[in-house]
């Protein structure tokens, strides 16, 4: 929002907007400072920042937490991956046993 309104002071119409001042370089830290926390909060997806004691990541070390959601994750998708092969196999139809090749249908019966 805030550098749009720039766009707008310098590029469409001055009596809209709002210009660079002396308190911008503020406001561009503050901007800069809830950019880095957002991508904290989002590790360990991608596109996120991972603290793993980087100079960046101001001494803190999650490897282990991080380690242990990759491994549930995995787990996850495995889990998945594993429901889907039982859901295809609930549903196949060639076996021998259905229909009119089922041992258990007379030949009385047909």
């Amino acid at each position: 929002v805030w550098l749009t309104d720039m766009f707008i002071f310098y590029f469409v119409n001055q009596a809209f907007g709002e210009a660079w001042t002396n308190w911008s370089y503020l406001q561009l830290a503050g901007m800069g400072v809830l950019l880095y926390g957002t991508a904290i909060y989002n590790a360990p997806h991608p596109g996120s920042i991972w603290l793993r004691g980087e100079w960046f990541s101001f001494g803190f070390d999650f490897s282990s937490d991080y380690a242990a959601i990759e491994e549930k994750m995995a787990d996850a998708e495995i889990d998945a991956e594993w429901q889907a092969k039982q859901d295809e196999f609930k549903q196949r139809t060639n076996s021998s046993f259905i229909g009119e090749r089922s041992p258990f249908v007379s030949s009385h019966m047909r």
